[in-house]
């Protein structure tokens, strides 16, 4: 753990926070960089973004900056675009009502650092720096907890909860990227916060979830929703797809895997699953009430189309992966250069693992995929459709399917040239005629 230092944020974030900081400062005010980055620099990660907070008005703020969009204006927050990055500078601020569980009803501006303080999710997260003078302001112990490594709920955690639903969502992320426990009397009231969620759109929920499985050790964070009995109420319909406790417990156990044998693959200590890998492993059906279960969740989460079909194709392809390990040289090369080979067949692997099942196809498979070149995968075809036109086979379906059996044989190395192609066409022509 180290003392925050405004020096010790990256480019542009400490070039921007500077800036920001001195002409708040000639406004007669002074800036701080707030949350997240702050408790980055006291955990000796690097900040990746930059939040600021003032007890300057919105309206100044705008007044004050050349660029600024008014994203969340209406609750204190201006965009300050400062060297290329988005900056929210948010007014201090005291919070009340959340009707829609996530945003105030309405908002009281404050002149008082403490008082914005008092409304921030975790401790950690509400930590003040002044990147001038490298002022630390800690009104909710958020220091102490970070240096005994406890995530606890700013206030009264049940309160937190219910202005917004997510918050339940984050701490388990928290708790997993930060390896953070949470302290008894927050995870006591998530648990009987679970009707917070209900207010969360699915495009929230989903978001927060691609960040889980794209952090280190996601199944810890799966593992905590879990004992806070979160699950179902976050993923509406997930106890067909995980009807008992040692059902979630297969899922934590493959995700542990999972990301381990990333980690080794990689030569790092942790490692992420990534959200496609991730999501299909958690909502993995093998029932049909659970295919259903599954079908419905990914329709609720809306996820893009390009997430969505990388999902589906890592379902198809774990499915496939038992006969492409035992079939022919053609389907195992048309199996391992599909896009999404490379996760179902971790998938694969680490349900075989967790099932206690023999996994030695799998891994000859997975070997396989790593040792064939690009050349071997997307070898340059012997034939073309002109070939095939000029062999007199009439245009239409077949054309696929003959150009589909000659890359057959050239995989298979029964054709090795273009010439045996062509004499391979010409006789598959006589045939058709």
């Amino acid at each position: 753990m180290r003392t925050p230092r405004a020096a010790d944020l990256p480019e542009p974030l400490l070039s921007s926070a500077l800036r920001i900081a001195r002409r708040i400062g000639e406004a007669g005010a002074r800036a701080w960089v707030v949350g997240g980055p702050v408790r980055d620099l006291a955990l000796g990660q690097t900040p990746v973004d930059l939040d600021m907070a003032s007890a300057l008005l919105p309206e100044r703020i705008e007044a004050l900056f050349v660029r600024t969009s008014a994203v969340g204006k209406a609750f204190g927050t201006v965009l300050v675009h400062q060297d290329g990055l988005d900056v929210q500078v948010t007014t201090f601020r005291r919070e009340r009502g959340f009707s829609d569980a996530r945003r105030p009803d309405s908002v009281e501006y404050s002149q008082a650092l403490e008082e914005d303080a008092r409304r921030r999710d975790f401790s950690c997260n509400a930590l003040y720096l002044d990147p001038l003078n490298d002022e630390l302001r800690d009104p909710q112990g958020g220091m102490q907890d970070i240096r005994e490594r406890r995530l606890r709920a700013v206030g009264e955690p049940g309160a937190r909860f219910a202005e917004d639903g997510l918050r339940l969502v984050r701490m388990a992320r928290f708790h997993a990227s930060l390896d953070f426990e949470v302290d008894a009397a927050t995870i006591e009231a998530a648990r009987a916060s679970q009707a917070a969620l209900a207010g969360v759109s699915p495009e929230r929920r989903l978001g927060e979830l691609e960040r889980i499985f794209e952090a280190p050790r996601s199944d810890r964070a799966v593992e905590l929703l879990a004992c806070a009995q979160l699950l179902e109420a976050l993923l509406p319909g997930w106890s067909a797809i995980a009807p008992d406790a040692a059902e979630v417990e297969r899922r934590v156990r493959a995700l542990r895997l999972l990301a381990g044998r990333a980690a080794r693959e990689h030569g790092e200590p942790q490692a992420r699953v990534g959200a496609a890998l991730g999501l299909a492993l958690l909502l993995e059906a093998r029932t049909a009430a659970a295919v259903q279960a599954a079908t419905a969740l990914l329709e609720f989460l809306r996820p893009s189309r390009a997430l969505r079909r990388e999902i589906e194709n890592i379902w198809r392809l774990e499915g496939e992966a038992p006969a492409a390990a035992a079939g022919t040289r053609a389907r195992l090369v048309r199996f391992v250069r599909e896009d999404q080979a490379g996760d179902a067949l971790r998938l694969a692997r680490a349900w075989a693992e967790v099932d206690g099942l023999d996994e030695a196809a799998l891994a000859r498979l997975a070997e396989a995929r790593a040792s064939l070149s690009a050349s071997e995968l997307h070898p340059p075809p012997w034939l073309e459709p002109a070939d095939l036109e000029r062999a007199g086979l009439p245009r239409g379906p077949r054309w696929k399917q003959v150009l589909e059996a000659a890359e057959t044989e050239q995989l298979e190395g029964r054709l090795a040239s273009r010439a045996q192609a062509l004499r391979w066409l010409e006789a598959r022509a006589a045939e058709a005629r």
